[in-house]
C-alpha cells in the first residue's frame, strides 16, 4: 500500500481496504506499505497532537478488522508489546528513506506429547523387574525387530506408571515425617507412632536417593539441549 499525501485522497484508499477485508474474511491477509498517516501522536517524531487524518485512519483500520503486529529490529514505529506468533521485523533504510520490512510467520506447532525417557530411579524400584519380565513374555508375531519394538512400546506406558517426578513424592514423605516427629517431640509415647517414624526415615532415604538419581540425569547437557525447562 502506498498512501497519497492528501488526507481526503486517501479516504478513497480506505475504502478500498474495508471492500477487501469483506472479500479476505475468511482468508489470512496482511496489509503492508506507506500510509503516509500514522495511527497515534507518540509515532511521529515532529508532533505528538492527534489528527483527524489519524481518526479516519484508525477507523478504517477498525472495520477492516485490522491489527499492527508487534514490531522487532532496526526502527520501531510501535508495538503494544503483545507477544503472538507473528511480528514485523524493520531493517536499515540503507540509501533509501524508508526502512525495509518483513513479516515473519510463525505457525503454531500442534502438541505431540513429550519424548519419552528412561528415567535411571525405575530401576530402583521393586516393580520394575516383574513389568519387564511382564512385557517380555507377551506373545507378539513378527520379525525380529519389530517384535522388540512393540514390546518396548508397551514398555512405555507401564514404565511411566512408577512415577516421572520422584521430588514431589519426597516432599510428602518428609512432610509426613516431620509431622510424626513433631508428635513425639511433643511427648507422645504410642508404640505405633514409634514405628511409623522409623518406616518413614527409611521410605524418605529411600526416595531422596531416587530423587538424587532424578536430578542428575537431568543435569545432563543433551537433556539440556533436547529441553525441559531445566531449572
Amino acid at each position: 500500500v502506498y498512501g497519497l499525501c492528501d488526507r481526503k485522497a486517501r479516504l478513497s484508499l480506505w475504502d478500498d481496504l474495508i471492500h477487501c477485508a469483506d472479500r479476505f474474511r475468511n482468508n489470512p491477509w496482511a496489509v503492508l506499505g506507506d500510509f503516509n498517516v500514522t495511527r497515534y501522536g507518540g509515532e511521529h517524531s515532529a508532533s505528538g497532537r492527534v489528527t483527524k487524518a489519524m481518526h479516519e485512519f484508525n477507523s478504517a483500520i477498525t472495520k477492516a478488522e485490522l491489527e499492527d503486529l508487534r514490531g522487532v529490529g532496526f526502527h520501531f514505529t510501535w508495538s503494544n508489546m503483545r507477544g503472538g506468533d507473528a511480528y514485523a521485523m524493520y531493517y536499515p533504510p540503507g540509501i533509501s528513506d524508508h526502512s525495509p520490512i518483513s513479516i515473519q510467520m510463525r505457525d503454531r506447532q500442534p502438541y505431540r506429547g513429550r519424548p519419552f525417557k528412561f528415567l535411571n530411579f525405575w530401576t530402583e524400584d521393586c516393580r520394575f523387574l516383574a513389568i519387564v519380565k511382564q512385557v517380555w513374555e507377551m506373545p507378539f508375531s513378527s520379525s525380529p525387530l519389530v517384535v522388540i519394538h512393540k514390546k518396548l512400546k508397551s514398555l512405555k506406558g507401564l514404565l511411566r506408571g512408577l512415577g516421572t517426578r520422584p521430588d514431589s513424592k519426597v516432599r510428602d514423605l518428609r512432610s509426613c515425617l516431620h509431622s510424626v516427629q513433631h508428635a513425639l517431640n511433643s511427648g507422645v509415647t504410642d508404640p505405633s507412632v514409634v514405628a511409623k517414624e522409623k518406616e518413614l526415615r527409611t521410605e524418605v532415604g529411600q526416595a531422596a536417593r531416587m530423587e538424587e538419581a532424578f536430578y542428575k540425569q537431568k543435569s545432563r547437557i543433551q537433556w539440556l539441549k533436547e529441553g525441559d525447562s531445566n531449572t
